[in-house]
């Protein structure tokens, strides 16, 4: 955790929170759509046995009925979520979990792991670099998930699935905005009677002709897949997105503030490709088979930031590349009827490095370059001795050719009656060092050792009212230690730092009728780093949403989410630190089916025309909307 800021009842029942869709939304969307492979937060693939593993699901209903322009349109207003937006609406987006620092959350799409470790970042991903246009489902999971995805699974997990069928279809869509335009296409198709074939495309441009913000993407998905029905599994995915954009950089005071006028500039691909297959023997044993290549190439023209309060940063010219690999096999076999198994093995092997030149009035290159494979094994381990309990445990050893590291997990449910559920979760976690922080020439410590995580939850959800009402309440601390430090004395990272964030979160949802929906959350978070005069940055110690779903008429639904949020901590170069005063904003989005090939969808962000500034000195661009028309083809 970075403290440069000196200077089906289990958490699912927090799913119907967001559902703020209906059926008429789904009218582009396949009956039968099917995952093949599923993400559950765990290795058991029996997702019965897996109740315990506290999560959100967001469905692409859900992401249609918010008719968003970005992933951080889908995930504000999620318990224990904080987004942060750098550099701007254009700039780098980053998801925290329950006070973790971003690089703390493993992000997967279809099951590819795209956390990148060669840049400052330390191996945050940028979510921007996801269209939420085919998006088909978004899984969050919270706490320490190392025991089932190794390194960078300190505070939580994001998988994004892209959105397959199995049935004949294609769509395209256009949308326009006041500083938006894009575009996006949509196939599937059988192949015979055993093979789907599944093509996402999409483009977007955005320029809101103020300094600094533009941005531009372009996107790729297909799989090839076979059907569900068949005892013999397997799939072949590719994903890529090339990106640019310029913004004034982070901590700049932007446009307001800063004296150095330049945009900062940066471009990026990011290619994933994946070949997963599983085979059934005989109803029991279950064997499965993944492997994946993830490869990122940015390069970043940044102008520097003239001094204010802050030492100055000087500009600097970055490119960075990054390529890995993964291997995993896993077993499934159930050894009892209440009692499953699984145990795998798993290697990965990084390649990455960075070329940069910093002016310090002089060129000074600052480069270097990386290779670190890990041998892991894992097992798992869901017992369901009674009807209301469910119990799952892992363990998984992971291995560096010069450290290894052990971690373990144990999650229970109890079911008191059949309206409440009690869950409770311990889990551990890990994350190697960075690239960056080990190898940078100047600031680089190649001793640096993983940063740890310990994780307690206590939750409890309860329904009233015929199901009509749904509560939960989730109580949890996370404790994160040896973090990677910057030392001014000898200038460089080194492990020292240490943080507890202790927390609440309540929801509640209410089917007022059959048209209209109410959901409602509220987070507390309180976070110590151990040293008066460190805190975190944008983590409120209050926020909350209120969503209200208003379906008028089987084609005609209204959306609307009203999201609140306390005082927080920010930092610029020119004014240092500074207490933020917290601020709310209400988006409106209205979805419209002409006819069944047709539809329409109107969002509208920050409809209050809210015109605090979110970060210091970036402006808040005021209410901004965006119209979206689909048609089958």
């Amino acid at each position: 955790m970075s403290t440069n800021t000196k200077k089906k009842l289990q958490l699912n029942i927090l799913t119907p929170l967001y559902i703020a869709g209906s059926a008429a939304l789904c009218n582009n969307i396949s009956a039968n759509e099917v995952e093949v492979f599923t993400v559950t937060g765990s290795h058991i693939q029996d997702s019965s046995l897996t109740e315990a593993v506290a999560n959100i699901s967001l469905s692409a209903a859900d992401i249609a009925a918010m008719a968003p322009n970005n992933l951080a349109d889908v995930l504000t207003g999620i318990p224990g979520i904080d987004i942060s937006q750098q550099g701007g609406i254009s700039g780098l987006t980053y998801l925290s979990i329950r006070g973790g620092d971003p690089n703390f959350v493993v992000i997967l799409i279809d099951g590819v792991k795209v956390n990148d470790p060669t840049n400052s970042r330390g191996g945050a991903f940028d979510l921007g670099s996801i269209d939420p246009s085919v998006i088909e489902k978004v899984d969050i999971f919270y706490g320490s998930f190392s025991t089932v995805y190794g390194s960078d699974g300190l505070s939580g997990v994001l998988s994004i699935t892209t959105k397959k069928s199995d049935q004949l279809a294609a769509n395209a869509g256009v949308k326009v905005g006041e500083d938006i335009t894009g575009g996006s296409i949509r196939v599937s198709s059988p192949i015979g009677e055993s093979v789907n074939f599944n093509l996402n495309a999409s483009l977007q441009d955005r320029d809101n002709s103020t300094f600094s913000e533009a941005f531009q993407r372009k996107q790729l998905t297909t799989t090839i897949r076979s059907n569900e029905n068949l005892n013999t599994q397997w799939d072949v995915s590719a994903f890529y997105v090339d990106g640019e954009g310029q913004y004034f950089p982070e901590d700049s005071g932007a446009d307001r503030l800063a004296e150095i006028r330049n945009p900062e500039t940066r471009a990026y691909t990011q290619s994933n490709a994946a070949a997963r297959i599983q085979h059934e023997f005989k109803n029991a044993l279950n064997v499965s088979l993944h492997a994946a290549f993830s490869k990122r190439d940015e390069q970043l023209s940044s102008p520097g930031i003239a001094a204010g309060v802050l030492d100055s940063v000087p500009p600097i010219e970055t490119t960075t590349k990054y390529k890995r690999t993964d291997i995993n096999v896993t077993a499934n076999y159930p050894l009892l009827d209440s009692l499953h198994a699984a145990i795998g093995v798993a290697a990965s092997d990084e390649d990455g490095g960075m070329q940069s030149i910093i002016d310090f009035g002089f060129p000074l290159e600052a480069n270097y370059s990386l290779n670190r494979q890990v041998e892991s094994i894992f097992t798992e381990l869901a017992f369901t001795p009674f009807a209301a309990i469910n119990v799952m445990s892992g363990i998984r050893y992971d291995k560096t050719d010069n450290l290894s590291v052990t971690t373990k997990r144990l999650l229970a449910n109890l079911s008191l009656d059949n309206n409440t559920r009690l869950s409770a979760q311990y889990s551990e976690g890990f994350k190697l060092s960075s690239f960056f922080a080990l190898g940078h020439p100047l600031v680089g410590n190649p001793e640096l050792q993983p940063e740890r995580s310990e994780n307690i939850e206590l939750s409890l959800a309860h329904t009233l009212l015929k199901n009509r009402l749904s509560t939960s309440m989730s109580l949890y601390q996370n404790t994160y230690s040896n973090l990677v430090d910057f030392d001014p004395e000898t200038f460089t990272n080194v492990n020292r730092s240490k943080v507890r964030v202790k927390g609440a979160e309540a929801s509640g949802s209410f089917q007022a009728s059959e048209a209209v929906k109410l959901t409602a959350q509220i987070t507390y978070t309180d976070i110590n780093t151990f040293e008066a005069d460190v805190v975190l940055r944008r983590r409120p110690e209050y926020k909350g949403s209120v969503n209200v779903n208003y379906e008028i008429t089987p084609t005609l639904n209204v959306a609307a989410k009203y999201t609140i949020n306390g005082k927080y901590y920010d930092s610029s170069v020119p004014t240092g630190q500074l207490e933020l005063d917290g601020y709310n904003q209400l988006d409106v989005s209205v979805y419209w089916a002409i006819n069944q090939k047709t539809n329409v969808r109107l969002n509208i962000q920050n409809a209050l025309n809210n015109d605090q500034e979110q970060t210091i000195g970036f402006n808040n661009l005021g209410s901004q909307a965006s119209l979206r028309i689909y048609r089958g083809i």
